[in-house]
């Protein structure tokens, strides 16, 4: 029989091979193979704990088999999950119980825990959250009502003195460059704008603050006259400008859908030529109303058509006495009441109403719709399994831009090269780019898209599936290594938990651990009984614990528990104690390499 540190090094030289040969048995293999084909149709506790093979599976894989049969236990802490810091699980002093709670957690993920993958549900669960988060974001109906203003008037600004005469232009053109019209002297700011840029010495190029210069550089009269606001500058930098200082960040849609939609209207509104005819098309009434704030599938049919049939030529019309001018806006344009059927052939429904609904939709005001949400999140379904890299992921922009826009970044102004840096480092280090970034919706974004720890898998890997085999392997590799030798599976079993100790009372609650540094150190069983405290303080004294997360140092902990353990517990009378300390087993008699290919014949 081989000793106790060459059964260890048998198993452990390549772990991998070990485990496959523990995946081959036969009923270790038809087991695994039952456990895969049923348990994704798991959707609740009852269900996980009726099918008593799949539970008996899944308890084995955490070290729980001997609690199998408790089932009333382990439906009370899976009920209470692990969110909580006092959920019956995370109370428990065995932390097996609130692993096997975080992997099964149907408490967090209900019918979808045993398929659940966070680049899957939880980026699109968060993408229809940021949507309606934009929606009914405090005081975008503002933003909404300034923007649409500005859009549809600026153009008839012709000079200083037209834009000075409208204090609601004014005001949201210097909001755009972080001026404020309340404040600034009115005199100043046409002085600012009658001097232009070009000369190096005018009034807003001596400013040592840059806003007024780049405020006039927009609306340069002195150097383009009249067309000054024909220009990109003023007609679609100003709204970005004003909706970055606004402190928005909203899911936009994307360009082909804006196009598509506004496309439609171009073609169709025309033919409307009454209320009914708008009501009786969803899709241009959506975008009529998108155009002025408002959201077609959360108002009512009557409060549309009361709205539309009372018109705005009566201060006391239904439109009119809301304090929310948004419907106000959106009647004036559609004026029903007053222009019959004629109201679409007019400018405000032709021209300014599209030229608002594209404006406020690239910015991120107007919220995707319904069938956007559903179009886009269909697509990123049926391909995010695809993705099995960074590269995979930064090469299709619509999946890009769908990911980024669910933790609220912006694809449009977001580095790439930052971006894939954040995906790149993941989130176990405490140090990665994502962790140290104070915006924590990049760490989010590295959590969901977890390369660097699941690589290949990132995008499908479910704690419930996979992981949970794995685990069983283990398990199973562990038990089979006991039955011919405790010590191999005590030493298996610590090199498996090594990484996740961080104090000495993590070793001292897991008897297995506890008798592994005992044996390290000569101490006999009965030192468990001893004060906690004094066993943690002794244990600091003659071990480092930081050993443990180093690879070759633990190596060489388990050297010395596989050769203590064997002169405390021989696996032949041959082997004596003074042979075990002495004999260098890694060179002396059959060499450990000469073994291992002899034990590669059996199988």
């Amino acid at each position: 029989m081989l000793n106790t540190f060459t059964s260890y090094q048998l198993i452990t030289r390549d772990i991998s091979k070990s485990i496959d040969r523990i995946e081959q048995q036969p009923v270790v293999d038809r087991d695994t193979k039952y456990y895969l084909d049923n348990i994704t149709k798991v959707k609740s506790i009852d269900d996980f704990v009726k099918n008593d093979r799949l539970f008996k599976y899944a308890m084995k894989a955490y070290g729980l088999e001997d609690m199998a049969y408790a089932k009333a236990f382990m439906v009370k802490a899976l009920k209470e999950g692990v969110s909580d810091p006092n959920s019956f699980a995370n109370k428990l002093t065995d932390k097996r119980y609130a692993e096997f709670v975080k992997a099964f957690n149907f408490a967090a993920n209900g019918t979808s825990t045993t398929v659940y993958n966070k680049a899957q549900q939880l980026v699109t669960s968060n993408y229809a959250l940021q949507v309606q988060i934009g929606a009914s974001q405090k005081g975008l109906p503002y933003y909404q009502s300034e923007t649409a203003y500005y859009v549809t008037n600026i153009a008839k600004v012709k000079s200083v003195d037209d834009l000075m005469g409208d204090s609601r232009l004014l005001t949201y053109a210097m909001a755009a460059f972080g001026l404020d019209a309340a404040t600034e002297p009115a005199a100043t700011v046409k002085a600012m704008l009658e001097g232009g840029v070009s000369d190096p010495d005018s009034p807003a190029n001596k400013l040592p603050d840059k806003s007024y210069a780049k405020f006039v550089a927009a609306f340069d009269f002195a150097q383009y006259g009249d067309q000054t606001t024909m220009r990109d500058d003023v007609q679609q930098a100003v709204p970005k400008g004003y909706m970055a200082g606004a402190g928005l960040t909203l899911v936009e849609p994307s360009a082909q859908y804006i196009k598509g939609e506004a496309d439609y209207y171009a073609a169709n509104i025309s033919k409307v030529t009454s209320i009914d005819n708008l009501m009786a098309d969803k899709r241009l009434l959506t975008f009529a109303m998108a155009s002025y704030g408002l959201d077609a599938s959360t108002e009512t049919p009557q409060q549309i058509r009361t709205m539309l049939e009372g018109g705005v030529s009566d201060p006391d019309s239904p439109a009119n006495k809301l304090t929310d001018k948004r419907y106000a806006n959106f009647v004036t344009a559609f004026n029903f009441a007053q222009y019959g059927d004629q109201t679409t052939s007019r400018d405000e429904v032709q021209k300014d109403t599209p030229k608002i609904y594209t404006t406020e939709s690239a910015l991120g005001l107007i919220a995707p719709n319904a069938d956007y949400i559903k179009s886009e999140t269909a697509y990123y379904l049926a391909n995010v399994t695809n993705v099995k890299s960074i590269d995979d992921l930064m090469a299709n922009s619509r999946l890009y831009n769908y990911v980024l826009s669910a933790y609220g970044l912006d694809p449009a102004t977001e580095s790439k090269d930052l971006i894939r840096n954040v995906l790149a480092g993941g989130i176990r280090d405490a140090d990665s780019v994502a962790n140290k970034m104070t915006n924590k919706a990049y760490a989010g974004l590295a959590a969901a898209f977890n390369f660097e720890q699941y690589g290949e898998a990132a995008t499908t890997i479910n704690p419930a599936q996979q992981p949970t085999v794995d685990k069983y392997m283990r398990q199973t590799l562990e038990e089979d290594a006991g039955q011919t030798n405790q010590g191999v599976r005590l030493a298996l079993y610590f090199d498996r938990k090594a990484p996740t100790i961080t104090s000495w009372y993590d070793v001292l609650a897991d008897t297995a651990l506890a008798s592994v540094v005992r044996t390290v150190l000569g101490l006999p069983d009965s030192f468990a009984t001893a004060d906690v405290d004094k066993q943690a303080q002794l244990f600091e004294q003659k071990l480092d614990i930081s050993d443990f997360s180093d690879p070759e140092k633990l190596g060489k902990f388990l050297t010395r528990f596989t050769s203590m353990y064997e002169i405390n517990n021989p696996t032949s009378s041959a082997v004596t104690s003074v042979s075990v300390l002495f004999a260098q087993p890694l060179t002396v008699g059959i060499s450990t390499d000469l073994m291992m290919a002899m034990q590669k014949l059996r199988f």
